[in-house]
């Protein structure tokens, strides 16, 4: 009978030691789950304070970018005495270009339909972002079309960049003669043009696709000089049948002196190919 006593006594001793361990390990393992949670929590408010950071820095950008274009609007509009006499040289430059001439210019400058894909959805400016929900500067424009549509280059030039940007999705960057550049975004992944590649005026150089910050299959087109968005509007409706327009609407562009360098190099290039 002894023997029965002591090991029910020992039986409730372990119990009792069982239930003790299961509760520190419910403790220990509240405490955890209590401090992944805050931990979880306070990452979330890291991330979220890093977003609302990065977003204030856009902003900013956009502000200055804005504020710059106004800077510039207000020096054009200062030098309004020297319009006419700008007028004047414009007009006796281009009654000196040659037809001949005036298509070696039209080869070296972004100009046309970079896609068959011409309806433009979203056009150069301020405008209501469709998916950051508020205004922000759009420094293109964008032509929807069918994905698979080809896009082309608007001028000869260099492939300065041709690859993925979080933003543009796939993107080509073509840097043209004379300080022009011109951008493609949002293209398919099957780029036809690699970094370093000369492209000529009309040359495939990929097809219009939906990456990127995208709500829909578009072409983004940009159009570029010496670090100045300008609006590719001007560009795409410019040929040798309006040749003289956008010499009077883009001015942002010194074109009288820019033209004189064009057409000096490719006097020089001709000299040289008659010797």
């Amino acid at each position: 009978m002894k023997k029965r006593s002591s090991t029910l006594v020992l039986s409730t001793s372990t119990k009792n030691y069982i239930i003790s361990l299961f509760a520190i390990i419910i403790i220990i393992i509240s405490a955890i789950a209590i401090f992944v949670t805050y931990l979880s929590s306070y990452v979330k408010d890291i991330k979220q304070e890093k977003i609302a950071l990065e977003n204030q820095i856009k902003q900013k950008e956009e502000f200055y970018e804005a504020l710059e274009d106004k800077i510039e609007d207000v020096k054009y509009l200062l030098g309004m005495d020297a319009q006419e006499e700008f007028s004047q040289n414009i007009s006796a430059m281009l009654n000196s270009i040659t037809p001949t001439q005036k298509r070696i210019i039209l080869n070296s400058i972004p100009n046309g339909y970079p896609s068959f894909a011409r309806k433009i959805t979203s056009g150069f400016g301020n405008r209501f972002h469709p998916i950051y929900k508020r205004v922000k500067f759009h420094h293109g424009i964008d032509f929807g079309g069918k994905v698979g549509t080809p896009i082309m280059a608007t001028a000869e030039g260099i492939v300065e960049f041709a690859g993925y940007d979080k933003g543009y999705g796939y993107l080509v960057v073509i840097d043209h003669n004379f300080g022009f550049k011109t951008a493609y975004g949002h293209m398919l992944k099957n780029l036809k043009v690699k970094e370093g590649d000369f492209v000529k005026k009309g040359e495939v150089i990929g097809f219009l696709g939906n990456s990127g910050i995208s709500t829909g299959p578009h072409l983004h087109y940009e159009v570029k000089f010496i670090r100045r968005v300008l609006d590719p509007k001007n560009f795409i409706n410019w040929s040798i049948l309006n040749f003289d327009e956008i010499f009077y609407k883009e001015k942002r562009v010194a074109w009288n002196s820019l033209t004189k360098a064009i057409m000096n190099q490719y006097d020089k290039l001709n000299q040289l190919s008659l010797k």
